[in-house]
């Protein structure tokens, strides 16, 4: 992921830690279900953000003798662990939590806090400053691509989680305050109750496309079509190249892919005619004819090994 990604996901961290602090803050003097069901998803936020940015350092190592492939596939295993914490942490309390809240509740009137108020506009602000900058990132690295194209051809979903669990986050604030604001003029905790169990199946939801996402990239995934047909014609339009008999591309990190080829090559344009006919020449004139074409031999075979190399520089 470029800097700007990185800086996306520190400003993620930084408001998000914030937000939890003050969230819990409101929900230990209002006992708020909705107030605890945002702490617990900003709480699930900020440590996912952390996974996400841990991910992405440990993805930028060097290949080594043992990882003779790089660690670019690190991304996709932490973005994925990232997912599974999501579900467990962030869906799973806060579902429970409202189950319970809506199998022992009394549902009585409750008293508006203006503390909690206070807290969720807060928190509106600061997810919406950061999901704007998440937004304008992912445009930016989206350029003339539709969203649907972007999806399929992304091989980066660091940003993306950032998108969608800012884009949760600042809908599951203003279920919480939708919540908190019908609880306190219908005069009943049902609708607290009932905004907690409608965040934490966002949650539920976010968890499970990000796994998605996530998924598909670590088994291993091709380029997408457009992209492999560049790369063919590309590969056609070199000298050295008569016809490509296979090709296939695997994702094995973000801006990393493996290409294995099969082509057969140009001898036209890897042969020196110059030589041949020199060598030629020699034979008639008395050269034995065996030194010459083994002398041709070891040459056509240097030749290919260098043209193979050079190919795979390009």
């Amino acid at each position: 992921m470029a800097g700007g990604g990185v800086r996306v996901i520190v400003s993620a961290i930084l408001g998000n830690g914030f937000i939890t602090g003050i969230k819990f803050l409101a929900w230990v003097f209002s006992s708020s279900p909705s107030m605890l069901a945002e702490a617990i998803h900003s709480l699930a936020d900020t440590f996912n953000q952390i996974l996400l940015l841990v991910g992405i350092k440990q993805s930028r190592k060097r290949a080594s003798k043992y990882y003779p492939r790089g660690h670019g596939g690190q991304t996709y295993l932490w973005n994925l662990i990232s997912a599974v914490g999501i579900f467990f942490l962030g869906f799973g309390v806060t579902f429970v939590h409202a189950i319970e809240g809506l199998m022992h509740g009394n549902f009585e009137p409750t008293e508006l806090s203006y503390l909690s108020l206070g807290v969720l506009v807060v928190s509106l602000v600061i997810e919406a400053g950061v999901l704007v900058q998440a937004y304008k990132e992912f445009n930016l690295k989206r350029g003339d691509l539709s969203y649907l194209e972007f999806y399929h051809e992304n091989d980066d979903p660091s940003l993306l989680a950032v998108l969608l669990e800012d884009g949760v986050a600042v809908l599951g604030v203003l279920l919480a305050l939708l919540g908190i604001l019908l609880g306190y003029y219908l005069k009943s905790s049902l609708f607290d109750v009932i905004a907690s169990l409608v965040i934490s199946l966002l949650l539920a939801f976010m968890a499970v496309a990000l796994a998605f996402i996530n998924g598909k990239l670590l088994v291993g995934k091709s380029l997408s079509a457009g992209k492999q047909d560049e790369i063919v014609k590309y590969i056609n339009s070199l000298a050295e190249i008569a016809h490509i008999e296979r090709i296939e591309t695997l994702v094995i990190g973000p801006n990393k892919i493996r290409l294995s080829l099969e082509a057969e090559l140009d001898t036209h344009n890897i042969i020196d005619m110059n030589l041949i006919q020199l060598e030629s020449k020699k034979i008639s004139q008395g050269e034995s004819a065996v030194k010459a074409l083994l002398k041709n031999s070891d040459r056509a075979m240097r030749l290919t090994g260098k043209t193979i190399n050079d190919l795979e520089l390009k």
